[in-house]
């Protein structure tokens, strides 16, 4: 019993001076990474195919980076001169410059990772919901394409 009240005193005493002791000085805080790398540091040595589609009466030739597995970087070139720049991570549209489906309006649309829209810019100012829709649409049926390619030039 001796034993077991002195394992409590001590126990006690430890825990007083531990209370009583000063809080330690936070460590130096060091700038954290960018959460998304960039497309160009990105994409310096990865993988490019090149591919054609014709989806909803519009042409276009382009050509899908991927990098890192999950960022995927497709030009294009659509047959009426205008373009558009797309980048993914993962499945998701983080970036589209280039534009847009029904003007020639110079868009910047930037997305989070949820899909939200963070900025939208326009030449021609407001950049209408309908024209976002029609970009993002655009963009999967790009990638779908692009993987579909991938997938099947890595078959033979």
């Amino acid at each position: 019993m001796f034993r077991t009240c002195r394992s409590l005193q001590t126990g006690l005493i430890l825990l007083a001076l531990g209370a009583c002791s000063k809080e330690p000085a936070p460590p130096q805080s060091t700038p954290l990474a960018p959460a998304i790398a960039s497309a160009k540091t990105a994409t310096a040595n990865a993988p490019t195919l090149s591919g054609q589609l014709n989806a909803a009466g519009i042409a276009a030739k382009y050509d899908a980076t991927f990098a890192d597995g999950e960022q995927l970087l497709i030009h294009e070139q659509r047959a009426d001169a205008r373009t558009g720049q797309y980048e993914f991570r993962g499945a998701r549209l983080l970036h589209y410059s280039g534009n847009g489906m029904s003007s020639a309006a110079s868009l910047e649309l930037r997305f989070n990772l949820q899909g939200a829209v963070e900025s939208a810019k326009s030449s021609a100012g407001v950049v209408a919901p309908e024209e976002i829709s029609a970009i993002r649409e655009r963009a999967q049926l790009l990638r779908s394409h692009a993987l579909a390619q991938k997938n099947n030039h890595n078959h033979y």
